[in-house]
């Protein structure tokens, strides 16, 4: 894949966190580097920028492609963001705007390393892990479970209409889903016709095995409540959610602490993609971004 990864909603970004030059700032998902490049330049000498990321593919391509951009204060860390107070500890001061960008890169689709995190990569493995060193894949996931707990994670984190079909299915034919290619297939043989759409209907089902795969949902309420405490007094946290169940965390999380008086939202209603930017950037649509002001 040649062509970088274009960072969503990147402006309104940038707005949100009101970025000041001398200020200290993370960006918990690294990807491309496109958030943290845009950061970064608005930084000076006695700014700080961390960027964090689990994928050390993701890491490697930064490091390389923003070889002569990177200077002693941005510092590349990788991790999972749910530490990131242990992180952010090691430096004697407050994060004035903490980003997370809680979507997969372009490259991550395209240039998995044969991870298989898009359906739409028919050879490669159900693997879907970000950092090769977690234990499980989605393939032990698949073989480990049972029918009604695949049919639960399916139901839970993917929403998916027919999961109990579908558990059934590949429990069934277990020994024979090997790669991205054999589930798919799997589903599209499952799911009725009539309620296939334009997109893969397995979408939500690579979806759920990914979250659980990575313990995306945790890692979210255990990291997003660690940044916020974190914050410096008018420190900002940005979120980009890419589906329901997340943008609900963000939203009950952003109210709770509204109520409580420890926050302040800065935005009213989520802040979706410009009709432009999702012609320019289709995979940006589903994009929502909230953010809030510690009080």
């Amino acid at each position: 894949m040649k062509k970088l990864h274009t960072p969503v909603l990147l402006s309104e970004v940038i707005h949100y966190l009101n970025i000041k030059p001398d200020g200290f700032y993370i960006d918990c998902t690294l990807g491309d580097g496109g958030h943290s490049f845009e950061i970064f330049k608005r930084l000076n000498k006695k700014g700080l920028l961390i960027s964090i990321d689990q994928d050390k593919y993701a890491i490697d391509f930064v490091k390389e492609y923003y070889k002569k951009d990177i200077k002693g204060n941005w510092i590349i860390v990788k991790d999972n963001f749910a530490n990131i107070d242990k992180i952010a500890n090691q430096y004697n001061r407050r994060p004035d705007g903490i980003l997370m960008d809680l979507g997969l890169s372009s490259r991550q689709l395209e240039d998995s390393h044969n991870r298989g995190f898009s359906y739409l990569e028919d050879k490669e493995a159900l693997d879907m892990r970000m950092d090769e060193e977690l234990g499980v894949t989605a393939k032990d996931l698949l073989t480990a479970l049972s029918e009604n707990e695949l049919t639960e994670i399916f139901l839970k984190y993917g929403e998916e209409k027919y999961a109990k079909k579908i558990a059934k299915a590949i429990k069934k034919e277990n020994t024979n889903i090997n790669t991205v290619g054999d589930l798919t297939r799997l589903v599209y043989r499952v799911v009725p016709a009539a309620h296939q759409s334009s997109k893969n209907p397995s979408r939500r089902v690579f979806q759920a095995l990914r979250i659980v795969v990575n313990d995306e949902i945790n890692s979210l309420k255990i990291g997003i409540d660690k940044s916020f405490k974190l914050l410096n007094k008018k420190g900002r946290l940005c979120v980009i959610s890419f589906h329901s169940l997340e943008d609900r965390i963000v939203k009950n999380y952003f109210n709770n602490l509204v109520e409580s008086g420890e926050g302040m939202l800065l935005t009213k209603e989520i802040i979706a993609p410009t009709d432009q930017e999702v012609r320019d950037n289709p995979r940006s649509a589903s994009a929502k971004l909230r953010a809030i002001e510690k009080i």
